[in-house]
């Protein structure tokens, strides 16, 4: 009963940000569909080049920025206030513990994500008659799971920060953060396994036809590291 509890109060938290989140992709979907016989100059990227490059890793920062405030502090979609929100402590006077509530909560926020990217994924390949033609369906589910797995350390970046800023200054750090991590990326030498952005982009299956284990598996462990250290935090604090 406990854990209905909890995931339906992390549903009813998150819910609209989801659908927030599945209509912009919606958007985004709409103008690649429209943009499908609009033909590329010879010897030139076709349009989805940009979209893999630029528009999917931006996309994926927005998604994991909006889903990932699934901590303890979290408050109701859109209504981002100053301190804790009053659910809070109805949240933490609950017999269950802490390290029970991060999980579920940061879970829900974390499916919820893969959901949006999966779906998102699925759609690119229906709306884009160039995409279609130059990578195949395989490829373009080894793009959503390459999607997701970089994501995850992004979305748990965002799920420590949620531990001791409000819900508005979360978002601008994780979306601050995110650049910064792009900016290395692309200024720095960086090695491929440690690259999660070259693995959404020129990395990634779509382009480079092969999977980027290694990036992948740097990102799941960097996650794995962010969410015990936010629970750490959680553990620790006093709200």
């Amino acid at each position: 009963m406990l854990w209905y509890t909890l995931l339906q109060k992390g549903w009813l938290e998150t819910r609209f940000r989801l659908l927030f989140a599945l209509g912009f992709m919606g958007l985004v979907l709409v103008f690649t569909y429209s943009a499908r016989t609009v033909a590329s100059a010879p010897g030139a990227k076709g349009p989805f080049f940009g979209i893999i490059l630029f528009s999917i890793p931006t996309l994926v920062v927005m998604v994991t920025a909006m889903l990932s405030g699934a901590g303890i502090a979290t408050q109701p979609s859109f209504q981002a206030t100053k301190g804790l929100h009053g659910s809070t402590l109805f949240t933490l006077s609950l017999p269950v513990s802490r390290f029970r509530l991060l999980a579920i909560r940061a879970g829900l926020g974390w499916l919820e994500m893969a959901g949006v990217i999966g779906t998102f994924c699925c759609g690119m390949w229906f709306a884009s008659s160039q995409l279609k033609g130059a990578a195949t369906g395989v490829e373009m589910l080894e793009y959503a799971e390459t999607l997701i797995a970089c994501a995850s350390a992004l979305y748990f970046l965002s799920v420590v920060m949620a531990t001791f800023f409000d819900d508005q200054w979360r978002m601008w750090g994780t979306m601050l953060g995110s650049a910064a991590l792009w900016w290395v990326s692309t200024h720095t030498p960086l090695p491929a396994s440690a690259n999660i952005f070259r693995a959404m982009g020129e990395g990634s299956p779509l382009l480079a036809h092969t999977m980027p284990w290694t990036a992948m598996a740097f990102s799941l462990v960097l996650a794995a590291i962010l969410f015990f250290a936010a629970l750490k935090i959680v553990q620790a604090r006093e709200y």
